[in-house]
């Protein structure tokens, strides 16, 4: 009996053991049931709301344009940066790539090609970019075996990497092809870079080596050409040099012409100098002084220039004057004239002029007959006056007193001048000339009447 008691014992605790494991089985049971429930009510309101979203009128441009754009950077973009990783293939643009051609350039002249094409790169990222860097590729425009007339021709890539495909814009040309003719031409010349020469130095007419080239180039392209000319660079040029220069042929609106120029290339010498000739500074009072006042005395920081310029300018140039606004001037004034230069002159050794001017009262004095002469009858003409007493006139001058009282009426020169003179009879203007211009001097008569003659 005693054996017995512990194994009714044992199996009421493994009854009542099976009976909690069924009471947790069911809460886990009815725990998942739960979870399963909720999670179905959740997928259900979202399943209706993207439906309502995605039919609904008042939203469906909206979804489209969405889907559009995914759709357009899945395809142009590998979708790089949204589905994918990495990348199994990309393309690019080589832009501005020169055209090779292959042709008789002796015999024949082509027209119609592009100068420069560009060509789409499909292939591995890191291979596209190695055939760029590379930079060996070429597109050529194999001519070989054309004779006169158009053609078409592909334009084709060559050494671009074989992990790449090549696809070249545009990938054929429209060509004509023409034999060549040979012409003469006259060269000329221009001077190019002359601004950036010191102004001080003056260039000779340059010789040439040679006064014609001969040009090779199709007839309508001859017959375009308007001249052809030596360009000679003298940028800094202090003295005389002798080089080659390139020759260029221009059509009448100044565009270049691509022609065979033979020779290419023109030995030229040129001289440089340096003329220059120094004049005086000469003060020329404009208008009348207020108040009855003259000028007594101009003190200048440069009484004269030099002036730089081809010789024939400077030959016809004796004087520099400074002119000044006279009726300003109302007491002892300083003025600073920045020097105009004449036509034709480069440089001056100075580029401005310091002026010290006082004044005084001024006098008045009369001249009485002075005698009227002539200047520049180049032509070697006569004349006759209408009236004989036109052969003199009365001249009043006003100036400083001490200016005034040294005049005689040897120092005054009234005149006609004869240079452009017609013949027959006429009214000419009378010219008059001081010593000086800080006095004013006026003629009685302002013209007489004459009768030009041989």
């Amino acid at each position: 009996m005693a054996k017995q008691k512990p194994e009714i014992k044992n199996s009421e605790e493994k009854t009542e053991l099976a009976k909690q494991i069924a009471s947790r089985s069911k809460k886990v049971a009815k725990t998942y049931a739960n979870i399963e429930t909720s999670i179905m009510r959740v997928i259900r309101w979202m399943s209706s709301v993207v439906d309502k979203f995605m039919f609904n009128n008042r939203y469906g441009k909206i979804v489209s344009l969405v889907l559009a754009l995914l759709l357009y950077a899945t395809i142009n973009f590998g979708g790089e940066g949204l589905f994918e990783t990495g990348v199994s293939g990309s393309g690019d643009t080589i832009n501005n790539i020169p055209l090779s051609v292959i042709s008789n350039n002796e015999v024949y002249e082509v027209s119609g090609l592009p100068e420069t094409v560009s060509a789409l790169v499909v292939g591995d990222l890191a291979d596209i970019q190695m055939t760029k860097n590379q930079g060996d590729y070429q597109v050529v425009a194999d001519l070989t075996g054309l004779t006169e007339g158009t053609h078409q021709v592909s334009l084709l890539p060559q050494n671009f990497s074989p992990r790449v495909s090549v696809a070249i814009n545009p990938s054929t040309a429209i060509v004509t092809v023409e034999r060549k003719i040979s012409s003469r031409f006259t060269l000329d010349y221009d001077y190019v870079n002359v601004n950036k020469m010191d102004l001080e130095f003056v260039l000779s007419e340059p010789e040439l080596e040679l006064n014609e080239v001969i040009i090779r180039a199709a007839e309508d392209t001859i017959n375009s050409i308007a001249f052809v000319k030596a360009f000679i660079d003298v940028e800094g040029t202090t003295e005389a040099f002798t080089k080659e220069v390139p020759i260029v042929a221009y059509d009448q609106q100044g565009r270049r012409v691509d022609v065979d120029i033979i020779p290419s290339a023109v030995r030229v010498t040129v001289n440089v100098s340096s003329p220059s000739k120094t004049v005086p500074v000469i003060v020329d009072p404009v208008g009348e002084i207020p108040d009855g006042q003259a000028i007594d005395n101009i003190v200048m920081d440069h009484e004269s220039v030099t002036l730089f310029g081809p010789d024939n300018v400077l030959a016809q140039i004796d004087e520099l004057r400074v002119p000044i606004n006279a009726t300003t001037l109302t007491g002892d004034t300083n003025l600073v004239y920045t020097i105009a230069l004449p036509s034709g002159v480069r440089k001056s050794s100075v580029n401005r002029v310091n002026l010290e001017i006082s004044l005084t009262e001024g006098t008045t004095r009369v001249f009485e007959n002075v005698p009227i002469n002539y200047r520049y009858n180049n032509a070697g003409y006569r004349f006759t006056l209408l009236d004989s007493e036109d052969a003199y006139t009365n001249v009043e001058v006003f100036g400083a007193t001490s200016r005034v009282e040294a005049l005689t009426v040897d120092d005054i020169q009234v005149y006609i001048d004869m240079f452009d003179i017609d013949l027959g009879e006429q009214t000419v203007p009378l010219n008059v000339e001081g010593p000086t211009s800080l006095v004013q001097i006026k003629t009685e008569k302002s013209e007489i009447v004459i009768d030009v003659i041989r």
